[in-house]
This record gives C-alpha cells, structure tokens and sequence, in this order.
C-alpha cells in the first residue's frame, strides 16, 4: 500500500546484510522519515533488525510489505542479483527508491529500472557513497573553483583483506565501482575507454585483483587499483590537475593540496631526496560526517522537491557499465569502449 501526500515519509529497507543494516540505523535517526518496515528472508536478520528498532515491523518477502504496510520509499540493498527485481517490484507498488550499487547485475535491468521511474515518475537513486564523504565533495568544489586548472591524472587504491562474505560479484562491481563514480563526478567527463589487467588468486569464482586504466573524454586519464588481498585496508584518491595535486584519505576524511613547485631547491643532495623545487601543502579544514546519512538528507530532499536524486540510474548505469568493461577487458586482453556509451545518459 501507498500513501499519498505525507508529510512523514516511511520507508522500507530490503536486504538487511552489512549495508542494508547501516541504512536501517540511520533511517531510524532522520527526522521527517520513519523507518516502518525491514525485510529479508533470513528470520535472524531480521530478528536482529527488530530487536535494534523494537517499532519496525519485518516481513519475508518485498511483496508482503508492500502489501501490508503505508509506504512511500524503498531502500533496496538486496544481493546483486536480485537487485534490479526488487527495485522494479517497490517502483510498480508506487514508491520511490534508493537502490545500492552496483545498481544491478546488467546494464538491461539498470535501463528497465530507469524506464520504469521515468514512466511512474518517480525518484529513482543509486547509493554511490563516496560522494557523500566531506572530503570527496569539498574536493569537488575546489576543483569546480579551478584551483588546479584542467585535470591530468585521477589515481585511487581501494585495497582491502578478503571480506568473505556472500553474493560477491568481484572486486570490479564490488569496489571498483565506488572510484568509477568518483572519477566522473569529479572530472565532469565520461568514459570512452578502458584496459585492465586482472587476476584470481582467492575468490572462487570472480576476479579479486585488478589493475585498470581509464581515458576520460576530457582526455584525463584514471588509474584503478584495487583488490581483496591486501592485508590492511586503503581508500586513497589522487587527483593531478596543471597546477597542483588533492589527495583525499576516505577512511580518515582528509583532504589535502599540493602546489606546483615554486620554490626552488639550490642544495644538490637535498633536490636529489625531495626534488627540484616544491610548493606549499594545505590540509583542509572540513565537517566530518557520516557519508551514509548526508546520501539519505539529500535523496529525501530530492523525494519532497521532486527534483533529481543526487546520484540518478543513469550515473549507476555509468559506473555499472565501465566496470563490466574493465572486467571483460582483463579476461580479454583488449581495449574496450564502455556499453553505456551506447546509451543517452541524463
């Protein structure tokens, strides 16, 4: 059931793993929305969903709370490959969603997921959270101010120990995903092309190393590298521009410049260990908060206006798209154009 002009928005959440509890916790602490139901057919998932929040009513299927409870938004974070029927099953009943990435298992179900909001009206976003990091969008602005001219090279480690976990679909859609999304949100630009070398040295069944390389039709270029095997977890992006270079820690939420050398060094043996010259270094001052609970502000907001979500299908479908081709790539050993470039993206 769906309401209709509601001032509190009540939302369900499908798929209650790691991240679809996480979306639990902060729905359950915005004002203006009320986390009503949660689902998953795993009766001890949801048992520890309603012992967390006693008021959230769980049920086995989607079609069930749908059926019994006054909805108006649906958090699908379901396993990869159920997500595209989920989010086409809570858009028919009506209600606007936030689905997770990698949005879906193929750019078909990505595209059918976009037709069918297009048709119903209805805001459809996908839960790229990195945009979301206080870091990545002060970065965004600084570059927006053109404070280190036109980008030249974007650089970002997503290394990580073996999550061992289930429904893992290789660290392309699993990771890569998350820097793709950045890269083109950051340089404005798309994707023309990609080559990627990858290997399986623990997953069973997918690629858990990749290294990849992106050109960008702004003629930037983007470096991936990431994996499952690394023994300790990093989350770094670099981003060259002509006169200076952001790096920003994820984890730590950090950003910090590099000038282009103005000063030079006139002792030998000192340039040969730093350089030839060097400039000043900032570390920004920035509001830390959690990316997770800024995404849910801002695509509520999207919900109540009725204008864009802030990350739309087609920039899932985007990030979706170049990481198939990086996969297909490293399996083929050759350069491969993205299929979204086929495909208007809004």
């Amino acid at each position: 059931m769906v309401r209709s002009n509601s001032a509190q928005l009540r939302a369900v959440v499908a798929g209650l793993g790691v991240m679809g509890s996480n979306h639990c916790r902060v729905l359950s602490s915005l004002a203006g929305v009320e986390l009503a139901a949660a689902v998953d057919p795993d009766t001890g998932r949801c048992a520890a969903v309603a012992e967390a929040h006693p008021a959230v009513r769980t049920h086995a299927s989607l079609e069930q709370a749908l059926a019994t409870e006054d909805l108006d938004i649906a958090c699908i974070a379901t396993p990869v490959d159920s997500l595209a029927e989920s989010t086409l099953q809570a858009l028919r009943g009506g209600l606007h969603v936030l689905v997770e990435k990698p949005t879906a298992r193929t750019e078909q179900d990505a595209l059918a997921m976009a037709q069918e909001a297009d048709e119903r009206q209805l805001v459809l976003g996908v839960g790229h959270v990195e945009r979301f990091n206080p870091a990545v969008m002060l970065l965004k602005a600084k570059l927006e101010d053109d404070m280190i001219g036109r980008i030249l090279q974007m650089h970002a480690r997503r290394l990580s120990p073996f999550p061992n976990r289930a429904s893992m679909m290789g660290v392309g859609l699993d990771l890569a995903t998350h820097d793709i999304d950045v890269m083109r949100y950051l340089s404005g630009s798309e994707v023309s092309r990609v080559y990627a070398e990858t290997a399986q040295r623990v997953h069973d069944t997918a690629e858990d190393l990749l290294c990849a390389t992106l050109r960008f039709d702004n003629d930037s270029t983007g470096l991936l590298e990431v994996n499952w095997i690394t023994p300790t977890k990093v989350r770094e992006l670099s981003v060259t521009g002509e006169r200076g270079m952001f790096v920003v820690n994820y984890l730590t939420q950090e950003l910090l410049f590099y000038e282009h050398p103005t000063k030079g060094t006139e002792w030998d043996a000192l340039s040969g260990i730093r350089g030839g010259g060097e400039g000043d270094m900032i570390r920004f001052a920035l509001e830390r908060r959690e990316p997770l609970r800024v995404e849910w502000e801002q695509f509520l907001q999207a919900v109540r206006d009725g204008s864009p979500p802030p990350v739309s299908v087609y920039d899932g479908l985007a990030a979706l798209s170049t990481a198939t081709a990086i996969q297909r790539a490293g399996a083929q050993h050759e350069v491969l154009a993205p299929g979204y470039r086929e495909t208007p993206v809004a």
